[in-house]
């Protein structure tokens, strides 16, 4: 009687509500308006500010030199926090400060000389990345799971609300590529642009602070562990960083789609391959599709390991990468491409903190605490380091092919560079996420025998 008693808690752990699975998504949704706006952001340095793809690139990689010290302080400082508000809920307010840094990045004063719009940049993004987006980033699986607990009911939030958030995000990524085309290159236009999304999103995004509380009584819902309550010292995170692999592993395997989705090649394409940018929002609607992905990953997860998803999510998009160096203008295909590769960005969005709670259970295995916010403020350094380095590598790529923004036509060393950008060159960085997760099964292997032990 007592086990069917414990069998019936455990379902009610996994029941995730409507109303919070809505409102938990609503920090993403606005998340997500900032990280399509800023893939815009080397086209807007480029061809409406006039820098060079390099200095911008350059510029861009700078900032991240801040993030080995703030990623490790931002996981230090929620892993020690026990407010009344929670471990994770205060730190959602950090969105406010990420939203005002992107406005200010596309408003930089048009009396500025190049100098003052570099030095801006370098501000702007450095705050954005290295501080606002840091705090968010490892406060979010802290957050996570201690509001739903249980690993079932955290991949639920996570894949059904990955549906939410994408077509959400679909109303930014189909329409801000119009206006896109309708400014052109006029600073003023750009900031009353920018203005016209921040709003409404910064807004919504506020609603998860304000509306889903952390259960603070408990640091862990489902171990009860009460080592993980204990405060965490800078000796046991590095020792984190020196004794578990598997860390980084996922950390990279996380990386690269998310650097992929800041290469910023799509734009170029668009505009010097296919001939209108415009038609991109014509593949941003088609992304529905992927939705279809989204709704088997509960059902992958309890026949396959989490970084077994991801491995197949890569091979997909490492289909859809090299079938677009084909593609050229053809609309068809590439919204078919688009849809591959879409698929093998999912697991690194929406599955993040799942594999967090995993690699966490593999700590407890080898006798460390669990320590999922500087696990969380890992991964978003090395999140951060990709978008940076894809940043820096595009612009480079470019300028060695003589792109020219202020041309109408490119020469065919800068078309053929932007095809290999848009091709190729991810699908080598993609097979490099599926050599992570071949790495990850002795990972896996440690946790089972550990269970039957048990």
């Amino acid at each position: 009687m007592m086990k069917k008693v414990e069998g019936q808690k455990k379902t009610d752990l996994n029941k995730v509500p409507l109303w919070k699975l809505l409102v938990w998504q609503t920090s993403p949704i606005s998340a997500g308006g900032v990280a399509i706006i800023m893939g815009y952001l080397m086209m807007y340095c480029t061809d409406v500010l006039g820098m060079s793809a390099v200095l911008v690139g350059s510029l861009l990689m700078a900032s991240k030199i801040f993030d080995g010290v703030t990623d490790l302080v931002a996981g230090f400082l929620v892993e020690n926090t026990h407010s009344k508000l929670g471990k994770g809920r205060p730190y959602g307010l950090c969105l406010i400060g990420v939203w005002i840094c992107t406005y200010a990045l596309f408003a930089v004063p048009e009396r500025w000389g190049m100098t003052g719009r570099a030095v801006w940049l370098f501000i702007m993004y450095t705050l954005i990345y290295s501080v606002f987006q840091t705090l968010l980033s490892a406060s979010e699986t802290p957050y996570i799971i201690r509001v739903f607990g249980t690993s079932e009911a955290i991949t639920k939030v996570s894949s059904y609300g990955g549906i939410i958030i994408t077509l959400a995000s679909m109303v930014v990524s189909i329409s801000f590529p119009m206006f896109v085309a309708r400014v052109g290159n006029d600073m003023g236009s750009w900031k009353r642009l920018v203005a016209m999304y921040m709003i409404p999103l910064l807004l919504l995004g506020l609603l998860r602070f304000l509306l889903v509380k952390e259960n603070v009584s408990d640091d862990i819902k489902d171990t009860g562990d009460d080592k993980n309550k204990e405060k965490v010292t800078l000796k046991e995170i590095f020792s984190l960083l020196t004794k578990n692999r598997f860390v980084w592993l996922l950390a990279i395997a996380m990386m690269i789609p998310k650097m992929l989705g800041s290469f910023s090649a799509a734009t170029y394409y668009f505009k010097f391959i296919v001939g209108d940018l415009s038609a991109y929002s014509v593949i941003q609607l088609f992304s529905v599709a992927i939705l279809l992905f989204m709704i088997v990953f509960p059902m992958l997860m309890r026949r396959f390991s989490g970084m077994q998803v991801v491995g197949m999510a890569a091979c997909l998009g490492i289909v859809g990468y090299v079938i677009n160096f084909f593609a050229g203008s053809n609309v068809p295909v590439l919204i078919l491409t688009s849809i591959l590769c879409g698929m093998s960005v999912l697991p690194a969005t929406y599955l993040k903190s799942v594999l967090i709670l995993q690699v966490g259970e593999y700590n407890t295995v080898i006798g460390m605490k669990k320590m999922e916010a500087t696990m969380s403020a890992i991964l978003h350094f090395m999140e951060k380091l990709g978008n940076a380095f894809a940043s820096m590598l595009i612009g480079t790529l470019l300028s060695a092919a003589h792109y020219d923004g202020a041309a109408a036509v490119q020469p065919d060393s800068a078309i053929m560079m932007i095809r290999l950008a848009y091709s190729l060159i991810p699908a080598a960085f993609t097979a490099i996420v599926v050599l992570c997760v071949v790495g990850f099964k002795p990972m896996y292997r440690t946790i089972k025998e550990a269970q039957e032990q048990n």
